[in-house]
């Protein structure tokens, strides 16, 4: 059992890392929310190393920090059952993909943060 899902933050071409939750990947468009739309978010839209590491904190919790198992940090998708958040910092771009390529949504940060935090709308490229 689980609720397993991934965001992939992309640091130029050919450099990803993949922050992976067993237990909140329905959650996973919510805690970017929460992540970007922070005042330290903001301030780190244009750094993808601490940008990445406070989405990681957003995900992860207080309550979870110390924690042997729920959360990882990989260069390769973890097991997963949803679309994937794609961050992109140095375009200020978000993508939700799915595993097999196919974009489903992308939205610019400011678009994103935007959205209602429950239940952010589409704003789909068709791409």
């Amino acid at each position: 059992m689980g609720d397993r899902g991934n965001i992939c933050v992309h640091f130029d071409k050919d450099k990803e890392v993949y922050l992976y939750t067993h237990w909140e990947g329905s959650e996973i468009k919510e805690i970017l929310h929460r992540a970007l739309s922070s005042e330290i978010g903001k301030n780190r839209w244009d750094d993808p190393a601490y940008l990445t590491r406070i989405i990681f904190c957003e995900m992860v919790g207080e309550k979870n920090f110390r924690g042997e198992t729920g959360f990882g940090i990989s260069t390769f998708i973890c097991d997963n059952e949803y679309p994937i958040l794609h961050i992109y910092p140095d375009d200020k771009k978000i993508r939700e993909i799915k595993e097999n390529g196919e974009i489903l949504d992308e939205w610019s940060f400011q678009e994103f943060i935007a959205r209602p935090q429950d239940a952010p709308e589409s704003k789909s490229t068709g791409q």
